[in-house]
Formats: C-alpha cells, structure tokens, sequence
C-alpha cells in the first residue's frame, strides 16, 4: 500500500468520524455496522445524512440492506459515501437496490505537514471557545455555503466540549470573515466546515483558516491533514500541498422502487 493509499483510507476513517460525531449530539443518530459508519442529523437535506465507507465489505447486499432499513427509522433523505476504488462492489449493490449516483466530492490529502506560512498581516485568528464566537462560525458557514444558519448550529452543537472538534475564526478589526473547523481522529487533520462570505473572498482568507486548522491539528498530535473539496476550493487546496486521494462516488437514497 502506498503513503498516499494509506493517506486516502485515513481520510475516508476521518469523514466518518467527524459526521459521526456531529451526527451523535442532540435529536441526530450514529450507528456502525462493520466497515460501514451511519449517520443522521435529522436534517432533511441528504447531504447532511451519510452512510460512510471506511474499508472493504465481505457481504455489499447485506451492508446495503442495513444502510437503507437505518435510514427508514429515521425519515431522511442520505448518500452512500464510497472513495472509487475502494468497494466497486458495494456501488454497484447500492445501484441495484435503487439507490442514484449523485457525483461526489475529491477526497485531497497532505503528508507530511510543511511549516505553516503566516496569515494576512490584517487577519486574526483564534481557537473558539465561547458561545458569541460559535455564532460567528455558524453564521459565516451559513452565508458562505447558503444554508440556513439553524443547520450550522446544529452540526457544531456541543462542540467546545468535544476534544476531537476545534472551531476556528479569523477576523479583520473585529470582525469576521471566515472561519474552519479541524476534526481529529488518530493523527489525521480533517479540515470542515472552511467557509469565507463573498464579500471577504478572493484575500486569502479561506487558506489561511485551512493553515490555521492545520496548526490547530499539529498542536494536537497530527502529522497528516485530509479534506474533501469544493471546485472552488480544488485549486486552492492544490497549491497548499494537497494531493487528490481519489473521488467519493456518492449514492442517492432512498432508493427508487
């Protein structure tokens, strides 16, 4: 297996952590079965629901079949998160049972870490640790990505009690333009949650929060740093260091009948 193999299955074990987590914390739910991680956060979007795939599975219909009965009991609509290459297999049940591709994000990776360059001279940030500043993240999430600000609070609810969640927020005079969040599982960064408005764009905010959530990550014991990327982001991400570990294939349920 190669470093950047290793690298792809750590951040495929990172994503179904840090849903599990969110997933875990007020009226949401998180279950495992085998190598499958199943999350629901009550939100009825199905990018919010996630069954994710953290190796190989003997039995795809079996796996399938369990996914689809744990996403009935809680109502939502969700997407089966597999990294191509991984279980073609599993894809290929989920496909037969009736569930829809619907694409599917890069997963990206960097390892080893490099020294983390300064933020713009003009921008501050800092690790949250009080109510106002986990508003302030929620409402930059929310306006960056154009969901409601009620769904970024209940994904971060809890979470400055959560020692495997950092919240970070970088302002310019006091007031904030972006924002991150780092999940850590073994010695893996993951990187969420990066959000800067439009208006704050195009200043390099939004890769210096992904250094700072790097920074938060490497205080913390982590010597690799994962993400999944937006278009938007791809670029930026690249030019960090980061290399492409393979696409997610997502699968769209429930399925059709």
């Amino acid at each position: 297996m190669s470093r950047f193999d290793d690298l792809g299955r750590d951040g495929d074990v990172n994503l179904a952590a840090t849903w599990a987590s969110m997933s875990g914390r007020g009226i949401g739910a998180a279950r495992r079965h085998g190598p499958l991680q199943m999350c629901a956060t009550g939100i009825g979007e199905a990018f919010f629901n996630g069954a994710y795939l953290t190796e190989r599975c003997d039995d795809p219909d079996e796996l399938v079949q369990v996914a689809i009965g744990f996403m009935a009991d809680h109502d939502v609509p969700w997407l089966l998160w597999v990294r191509d290459g991984v279980d073609d297999a599993l894809l290929e049940a989920g496909r037969a049972a009736g569930l829809r591709d619907a694409g599917g994000p890069p997963s990206m990776g960097m390892a080893p870490i490099p020294t983390i360059p300064s933020p713009p001279p003009e921008l501050e940030v800092h690790e949250i640790t009080s109510a106002d500043d986990v508003a302030a993240h929620c409402d930059l999430t929310s306006r960056a990505f154009g969901f409601p600000v009620e769904i970024a609070t209940r994904l971060v609810e809890g979470t400055l009690t959560d020692p495997s969640i950092c919240l970070l927020l970088g302002s310019v005079r006091g007031e904030p333009v972006s924002t991150a969040l780092v999940s850590i599982s073994d010695t893996t960064a993951g990187i969420y949650n990066v959000g800067t408005p439009s208006e704050h764009q195009r200043r390099g905010y939004g890769a210096a929060l992904t250094w700072a959530a790097i920074d938060a990550g490497v205080r913390r014991g982590c010597d690799r740093t994962i993400l999944q990327a937006s278009a938007m982001g791809r670029p930026v991400y690249e030019a960090m260091g980061y290399r492409h570990l393979g696409d997610y294939v997502q699968l769209l349920g429930p399925p059709e009948r």
